[in-house]
């Protein structure tokens, strides 16, 4: 079996008979050598970046992951498994954190002559699949929307702006909403009345 064409071969690096363009666009793969593969043969691609811009907006650190791609009856079947840490800010104290991040997820990619599912996505010409969008996007979805620093974070006081979590100011502090339990909070509040 040949190793797919690379347009750039100055740059370029071989991981496992798959040729990329590591400087560049490390998450292009060219699937071509499994184009022609029977249906069930798979391919792992390991990545490892120490940090990484995604799309040049997005910076990771840590990055781990890899693509899974096999053959099927109508086209490549992707299953992509990634770690990454991001550098967050506490949403109650804000305090700077590191965040881990990690998501799975399935795309398949179809011939263009073979049907499609609202789903699926079309194998390019070139062979070529850029997976940095979707890696971006689903990594996107598993950061929290109020990160914390840790379960019982004391967050600022609202008087003085003193971190609770690292002296007490003096100052009274009524609880936060999600320390109190339900038998604690009046019907007509639970209502919105």
């Amino acid at each position: 079996m040949g190793y797919p064409v690379c347009y750039n071969l100055t740059n370029s690096t071989n991981f496992t008979g798959i040729i990329v363009n590591p400087t560049q666009r490390p998450f292009r793969i060219n699937i071509g050598f499994l184009i022609n593969q029977p249906v069930g043969a798979l391919r792992e691609i390991p990545l490892e970046f120490e940090s990484y811009s995604l799309e040049n907006e997005y910076p990771v650190e840590d990055f781990q992951g890899v693509i899974s791609l096999a053959r099927t009856q109508n086209g490549i079947r992707s299953l992509v498994d990634i770690n990454a840490k991001i550098d967050a800010e506490c949403s109650l104290c804000l305090k700077s954190i590191e965040q881990n991040l990690h998501t799975e997820f399935e795309e398949i990619f179809t011939f263009e002559n073979r049907p499609l599912s609202e789903e699926e996505q079309i194998i390019p010409e070139d062979g070529n699949i850029d997976f940095e969008p979707l890696i971006r996007e689903y990594l996107m979805l598993e950061m929290p929307y109020n990160p914390i620093c840790r379960p019982d974070c004391k967050g600022l006081c609202t008087v003085c702006g003193q971190n609770l979590n690292e002296k007490d100011c003096g100052h009274p502090h009524p609880r936060r909403s999600s320390e109190q339990t339900l038998s604690e909070l009046n019907p007509k509040e639970l209502l919105g009345n």
